[in-house]
C-alpha cells in the first residue's frame, strides 16, 4: 500500500491528518458544570486556581511536552468566549449573505 493511501485511510478513520497518533479519553473531569477530557497521556494537577494538564507527545520522532493551563472558578472560558465569536460572526454572515 502506497503511502498517500496510508495517510489517507488514517485520516478518514481518525479525522487527524498528521503523523502522530492520538491519544485516548480515558475519562472526564466535571467541574461548575464543565467537562475536561482526561487523556491516556496525561498528567492532570488539580489546583484551587487552576487545572493544569501536561501531555508528552512523540511527533515524526520528535518530543513535544505540551503544558495546558485553565483557570477555574470563572464564568467563561477561551474556549466559551471563541464559541461565541465564531456564533456571532456566523450570524453577522447570515444576515448579510
Amino acid at each position: 500500500m502506497d503511502r498517500e493511501k496510508i495517510v489517507s485511510q488514517h485520516f478518514f478513520k481518525t479525522g487527524v491528518l498528521g503523523a502522530y497518533e492520538t491519544a485516548e479519553v480515558d475519562d472526564e473531569i466535571e467541574q461548575d458544570g464543565k467537562y475536561t477530557p482526561c487523556f491516556d497521556d496525561s498528567l492532570i494537577i488539580l489546583d484551587e486556581p487552576q487545572i493544569m494538564i501536561k501531555r508528552s507527545m512523540l511527533i515524526e520522532g520528535r518530543r513535544y511536552n505540551i503544558c495546558s493551563v485553565f483557570p477555574t472558578g470563572v464564568p467563561h472560558t477561551p474556549t466559551d468566549k471563541l464559541l461565541l465569536l465564531i456564533g456571532s460572526d456566523l450570524e453577522k454572515d447570515a444576515r448579510n449573505g
